[in-house]
């Protein structure tokens, strides 16, 4: 797992990248208080995850960002992550079960291979182009 922290505020966290793991145990990814969680759940054979839902809380911070997941179920991908200034901090190449996370800073995504699929996961209500995001 590699941590991407803006060169501009030395402890922000903006990216983080996840390589396909052989651990046998639980990783929690994502710090606690990013509104965006993500965990690597090696599961055997009939282990399971109790029933559970997750319920409504009321949210005291007005202020909100689009978080976003990109996963790498097929193919290879490469990745240009960016500082805070739109500045490129790190590109990398992730192969099939390779993710990342951005919490905030820009990001792009480049096919590498013919029929790369991507699994896209983001923090909603989405609320379009126009409110909810700005192309470099």
């Amino acid at each position: 797992m590699k941590k991407v922290f803006s060169k501009i505020k030395k402890k922000k966290l903006l990216h983080i990248i996840f390589n396909n793991s052989k651990k046998n145990s639980r990783i929690n990814i994502s710090p606690e208080k990013e509104f965006l969680q993500a965990c690597f759940l090696p599961m055997k054979k009939n282990q399971q995850i109790k029933p559970h839902a997750h319920f409504w809380k009321k949210n005291l911070n007005k202020r909100r960002i689009v978080q976003e997941v990109w996963v790498v179920m097929a193919g290879k991908a490469q990745i240009t992550l960016y500082d805070l200034d739109n500045k490129v901090i790190l590109r990398k190449v992730l192969n099939t079960g390779d993710f990342s996370i951005t919490f905030e800073g820009a990001h792009k995504i480049m096919s590498l291979s013919n029929k790369t699929i991507v699994y896209e996961f983001k923090t909603g209500p989405y609320e379009g182009k126009k409110k909810d995001l700005k192309y470099l």
